[in-house]
């Protein structure tokens, strides 16, 4: 692809996985929904996304989303059971995928624009400390942990902000 240049780069169906921020340039106030979000990347370490998903949970709020795409899911879904082996946790799990569409341009005459095309999954993993407000017969619902597989270590010494132990 030495002789092409990417021009644009479109995702479908990726609403909440890629920031709105990359595609309009605009920084806009965060919601109350979106912050109790923790968008998990192959790059993220696993703990500083564990102390963040403690911390939102810590603050007040009921729940808290892991979202993942592609090679990220593995990591997600095991900082989702570190963190429901800290504390009680209901958790529902959605899977889905994503259309991401490459349009490159030819650098030189005579070659044809190239349009590249491919599906990556897509994971949300939502994690509650009520019970209202979860859908029990959901189809990708669990229920927590019974009390003695939990360990719930450093976490629960801290009762303001979390902090993770080194």
């Amino acid at each position: 692809m030495d002789k092409y240049r990417l021009v644009e780069e479109k995702f479908i169906g990726a609403q909440g996985f890629i920031d709105d921020v990359k595609d309009t340039g605009d920084v806009k106030p965060r919601s109350v929904e979106a912050q109790c979000v923790v968008r998990i990347t192959q790059q993220a370490k696993p703990r500083s996304c564990i102390t963040t998903a403690m911390n939102i949970l810590a603050s007040g709020n009921k729940h808290v989303e892991l979202k993942a795409m592609g090679k990220a899911i593995n990591k997600a879904v095991t900082i989702a059971e570190i963190l429901k082996r800290k504390m009680p946790l209901h958790q529902i799990t959605a899977l889905s995928s994503c259309e991401i569409v490459n349009v490159y341009e030819p650098l030189e005459e005579g070659l044809d624009a190239v349009v590249n095309q491919h599906y990556v999954s897509c994971l949300i993993i939502t994690l509650s400390t009520d019970i209202s407000g979860v859908d029990l017969h959901n189809i990708g619902y669990q229920a927590p942990l019974s009390l003695n597989e939990m360990q719930p270590g450093d976490f629960n010494a801290h009762p303001g902000k979390i902090v993770a132990a080194s």
